[in-house]
């Protein structure tokens, strides 16, 4: 069977019927299929003693019979057809062989037609492109998945494995559109990244350890944040927040920084829920209930 791309078989009847509207003598029809490329090896002669009807029939069949489907001289029939104009007043008013509306009522019938063929094809191509935009997506967060287990292995010293850590979530945060940017040193104190999000920025700090992060450390960076202006800070950790940690950055003081940790970041690359939306919950609950440290998917608080 020919891979070939095949003009719908309605589309043919129409071009048959527009055909037989627009020309009367069979020489007119003849010349035209000429005039779109149709080979001459496939038409009958001039004085042919087939009727108008078989002519377009013998020569669509004809061409679709060919390994190409004779598609492109299909198409270049439908552009001619559809865009058809001249209406030989000989055969349409002196002789009345043809009738003008019923001509016109062919053409538009084509018209609609394409519309209808382009309108599906391009839903189709749409639905194909988000398939594959979906699959894609799913690919590169089974392999981040994959990339983040690995990091749990052994045989990684800390600095090793604090480098890999800041290398997975800035792809994390990249194929979530949310872009981080490489890092940089202000002043003296390191920033491991930031990024913008609805229209804020956030200086990110991000560690690997066994422990806990302490109270000093989420404090100190709690204070870098407040140095910059406008500041908000998200404090990553793999492991979990103290309760004594939250608490120095929070009691009394105006949040500027919300916590996640590895559990929070597994939920991504396993679906459960997308980055943006889980910055989104735990902007809203530090905004609008003071809890910095909660669990997007569960919707509720983490200490």
């Amino acid at each position: 069977m020919s891979a070939a791309p095949e003009i719908p078989l309605d589309i043919r009847n129409i071009m048959h019927d527009c055909i037989l509207a627009i020309f009367w003598p069979k020489k007119q029809i003849l010349d035209f299929l000429l005039s779109v490329d149709c080979p001459l090896n496939i038409l009958p002669p001039v004085d042919t003693q087939l009727s108008r009807h078989e002519i377009v029939i013998d020569a669509f069949s004809r061409l679709s019979a060919r390994p190409d489907r004779g598609y492109a001289v299909f198409q270049t029939m439908i552009d001619r057809l559809s865009n058809w104009s001249y209406l030989d007043p000989y055969y349409f008013v002196k002789l009345a062989k043809l009738d003008s509306r019923d001509a016109q009522q062919k053409i538009d019938q084509l018209k609609k037609a394409l519309e209808k063929r382009n309108a599906t094809t391009e839903s189709r191509r749409a639905a194909s492109s988000e398939t594959s935009r979906q699959r894609s997506k799913t690919q590169d967060l089974n392999a981040l998945t994959t990339a983040f287990s690995k990091l749990y292995g052994t045989g990684l010293a800390p600095q090793a494995r604090g480098r890999l850590f800041e290398t997975f979530l800035r792809e994390l945060f990249n194929r979530q559109s949310i872009h981080m940017r490489d890092n940089f040193r202000l002043t003296g104190e390191e920033i491991d990244g930031t990024f913008k999000f609805e229209g804020e920025n956030y200086v990110v700090e991000a560690k690997w350890q066994e422990a806990s992060v302490a109270t000093s450390q989420l404090y100190h960076f709690a204070m870098k944040v407040d140095g910059k202006m406008h500041g908000r800070g998200l404090f990553i950790s793999v492991n979990a927040f103290s309760n004594e940690a939250i608490r120095a950055i929070v009691h009394g003081k105006h949040i500027q920084t919300i916590l996640m940790d590895g559990q929070d970041i597994s939920h991504v690359p396993e679906q459960r829920i997308s980055l943006e939306d889980m910055l989104d919950y735990k902007i809203r609950a530090a905004q609008t209930r003071g809890e910095i440290y909660v669990c997007a998917v569960l919707k509720s608080a983490k200490v």
